[in-house]
């Protein structure tokens, strides 16, 4: 079992970010101990570090919920592979339209 300090140190987020991520119930629910702090374990953690990979990949804090959400946190490990390519379409999609916005731009110039 890990505090959040640890907890933070583990996963490279910010103590604050994890207590926030509780708060807007991104995370699931954390356990805590008899004094009422939150204690984290491995799958916490490995969580914590899936959220962080989903974020850097600049997918939105709803989605993200959805997705922890969806996951079976019963399994040994955590297959992100079809969440992953469904970000990676939705990312795809953007580019194509992104692109479209910079060729009427440039037809205009």
């Amino acid at each position: 079992m890990y505090f959040i300090q640890q907890a933070s140190d583990y996963s490279e987020i910010p103590a604050s970010s994890i207590r926030y991520y509780e708060k807007i119930n991104l995370l699931p629910a954390l356990k805590r101990n008899a004094n009422g702090v939150r204690v984290f374990d491995d799958k916490d953690i490995e969580i914590l570090k899936l959220v962080k990979c989903f974020r850097r990949l600049g997918m939105p804090i709803q989605e993200i919920r959805e997705n922890i959400s969806n996951i079976n946190l019963e399994y040994e490990s955590i297959d992100t592979s079809a969440i992953l390519l469904q970000h990676k379409k939705s990312l795809e999609d953007q580019i194509l339209i992104l692109n479209s916005f910079i060729e009427e731009i440039d037809d205009k110039l």
